[in-house]
């Protein structure tokens, strides 16, 4: 039953994003990105002067400089996102399920520097 149905998933001719699967996971990935973004903002203004930007636990804090600079943690998951969009594209019409980890990975990442954002504005309250 399993592996019949996704057989049948797998050599369906749909276009990429006419794929249910990929529709919902991009879509999830997008969403936890425009969350990140809101988070920040609300939560850290961009015209704060100095903010908290890496800690180590070893030497404690190393890196201090200005709130813009926390909105690089969002960008760059876009980017990675974008990225893998654009391969998991590529992919969709030559092998499917490489298509289908790449976007499930989007999800992983997006969650990942999800969480280090909420680490640094935790840091900074």
């Amino acid at each position: 039953m399993f592996s019949a149905k996704l057989n049948e998933v797998i050599t369906s001719p749909k276009p990429f994003l006419r794929d249910p699967l990929n529709f919902i996971v991009l879509g999830i990935s997008a969403f936890i990105n425009i969350i990140h973004w809101l988070v920040l903002y609300f939560n850290i203004k961009p015209g704060q002067n100095n903010i908290l930007l890496h800690y180590n636990v070893i030497y404690g804090t190393d890196l201090v400089d200005k709130s813009q600079y926390i909105y690089i943690i969002p960008l760059l998951a876009l980017v990675f996102l974008a990225v893998n969009a654009g391969i998991s594209v590529f992919f969709y019409r030559r092998e499917k399920l490489a298509s289908y980890f790449l976007n499930f990975g989007s999800i992983v990442i997006q969650i990942i520097f999800f969480a280090a954002a909420i680490i640094l504005i935790v840091a900074n309250d």
